[in-house]
């Protein structure tokens, strides 16, 4: 979707400041929460002066098909798929990918009625994942020329994308006008991996102010552990690991925290495990802030992440993270300052061996939980993320007052 002669977004209406109209497509969107969904909402309410969000999603029985919030409109298409087929992104419950196919081609056609009405009515187009949305921007490109941003979030759209779709993805990425990457790993990928060139480099972002820092919570060194519960991020490694060290006497406990398809197995798992481990399933965000504040040490062994928010979180809580020694996973921490990386985090022996480092540096905490807020401070603020995007939006519209 790109800006031509006689497609001109049309004026706004009188006596209301021009703000840039912006359509945002988004697989799956509120009530269903995820990292990707906290960004597209913090660009809404971040940018809110200056730009006018509306959202376009799958519909769920419970959703209706429009619903104002606060900074951003959301529409809702209908596919006529199974519910649960259409949570699958969730990672609540396995989904065959024969399943997920269906899901997906019904997307791509369902939405093309409200993706040409909407877009006629914007400025420009910003997709969040390159697929399957993005075959449907594609598809009505000719029709309705506006320019197209795409968002890639690493895990879902590229890492664990099945090699028969990469083409696809690549198609979609290649012919957008600018491909947005949220972490410098990510971007090296789809620039050696899938030949886009066109990638700009926006981390996401976190309202830091709104962390409280952590703080000492007793003898034993207290570990959190929050995430999607699916195999790559490696729980019942860590789980082992913990509980070999506190047979060896050392003063551990371990809190795991969400959901996910192995969430089951996960919580069978913790029941026969140390009574210093505990598993607490789906938490809020106000849960969340609480156990960030008691945590001593965040622990993070996925295989793959675009920009983990959990980790953004942990560091604006002053918690100094264990992490992968992976690209994407270890690009927020810098080790030995922040944090300690796991060199094989699929391994018992290695996770216990960092854990076994963390254990000697715990003098050290007070000085790591200063230089975390710092970083995410530095680097990682919703309004550093916000005028990135800003500057790529403008840039796509060329010049915008």
């Amino acid at each position: 979707m790109t800006g031509s002669p006689g497609s001109e977004p049309s004026s706004p209406r009188p006596g209301r400041p021009s703000r840039l109209r912006l359509l945002s497509l988004y697989p799956t969107f509120w009530p269903r929460q995820g990292g990707g969904q906290m960004v597209l909402a913090a660009i809404a309410e971040g940018l809110s002066s200056r730009l006018a969000n509306q959202v376009l999603t799958r519909r769920f029985s419970n959703t209706g098909i429009r619903k104002e919030y606060e900074f951003l409109t959301v529409h809702y298409f209908w596919n006529p798929a199974p519910e649960v087929w259409k949570d699958y992104a969730m990672g609540i419950r396995p989904v065959s990918f024969p399943k997920k196919l269906v899901v997906t081609g019904l997307d791509i056609v369902c939405v093309l009625p409200m993706l040409r009405r909407l877009a006629l009515e914007s400025d420009l187009v910003h997709l969040h994942f390159p697929l399957p949305l993005g075959i449907s921007a594609l598809l009505v490109r000719p029709l309705v020329r506006r320019p197209l941003i795409v968002t890639v979030h690493g895990n879902a759209d590229v890492y664990e994308l099945p090699p028969l779709l990469a083409p696809v993805t690549r198609a979609v990425l290649t012919r957008a006008d600018t491909v947005v990457s949220v972490g410098r790993d990510l971007a090296e990928y789809l620039r050696s991996s899938m030949g886009v060139s066109n990638v700009t480099v926006i981390p996401n972002g976190i309202p830091v102010s709104t962390f409280q820092m952590s703080h000492s919570t007793g003898p034993a060194l207290s570990l959190l552990s929050i995430c999607r519960i699916v195999p790559r991020k490696n729980i019942p490694v860590l789980i082992d690991a913990v509980e070999r060290l506190v047979g060896e006497g050392h003063q551990l406990s371990l809190v795991i925290a969400g959901t996910g398809s192995e969430e089951e197995a996960i919580a069978q798992r913790v029941a026969r495990a140390s009574s210093a481990i505990r598993f607490v399933g789906f938490i809020d965000e106000a849960e969340k802030r609480r156990l960030l504040m008691n945590a001593d040490v965040f622990v993070q062994l996925s295989t793959r992440e675009g920009l983990s928010i959990a980790a953004l979180e942990a560091l604006a809580s002053g918690v100094p993270c264990v992490v992968s020694d992976l690209p994407g996973v270890r690009e927020p921490i810098d080790a030995g300052v922040t944090g300690w990386y796991v060199e094989r985090p699929d391994d018992v022996d290695s996770v216990t061996a960092t854990l076994r480092r963390v254990i000697a540096d715990r003098e050290r905490l007070p000085e790591m939980r200063r230089a975390c807020r710092t970083v995410a401070e530095e680097r990682y603020s919703y309004e550093a993320m916000c005028e990135s995007y800003w500057n790529v939006f403008s840039s796509a519209l060329g010049s915008r007052p």
